[in-house]
């Protein structure tokens, strides 16, 4: 019975990954402008500055910083005249598909959303936050990447 039982689980675990990063991957508004991964700048570990036009920059952080998977995070975005924003969250070196995440204005200029990293049994994991952010207007995709570790 349990060799029936590990195969149904098994077969039931490929079709949920299948059909999550089937349905589930970010879709990118047709005149939002793509910028290149942020590689300078490990949003889990400090607040990185990106410039978007030579009128907006943003800045965004995951706090606590270096925290691991599992841990409540909060996703902090500063920057003027934003018309909206989101964050999905994906592992890298494993497919981990993550959700879109809403932010939500706090104050003037501050946005902020919860969530948290998927569980991971690597001791070292890679993950992309993709931000998804209209300013004035004109939709952006910016890509960030970061690591944890579970050790």
């Amino acid at each position: 019975m349990s060799k029936w039982l590990t195969a149904g689980v098994s077969i039931i675990s490929a079709v949920a990954v299948g059909y999550f990063n089937f349905f589930y991957q970010p879709q990118l508004d047709l005149n939002s402008v793509q910028l290149p991964l942020q590689q300078d700048c490990q949003v889990n570990q400090q607040a990185c500055q990106v410039l978007l036009t030579a009128e907006h920059t943003i800045t965004l952080s995951i706090t606590p910083f270096n925290a691991k998977p599992m841990t409540p995070l909060s996703v902090n975005l500063n920057g003027a005249k934003i018309d909206s924003a989101n964050v999905t969250i994906n592992g890298v070196n494993m497919t981990m598909p993550g959700f879109p995440t809403v932010l939500n204005a706090i104050d003037k200029d501050k946005y902020q959303a919860d969530t948290a990293l998927a569980i991971c049994i690597m001791g070292e994991m890679l993950w992309q936050a993709d931000l998804s952010i209209t300013v004035a207007g004109q939709p952006y995709l910016v890509p960030f990447q970061f690591t944890t570790k579970t050790h």
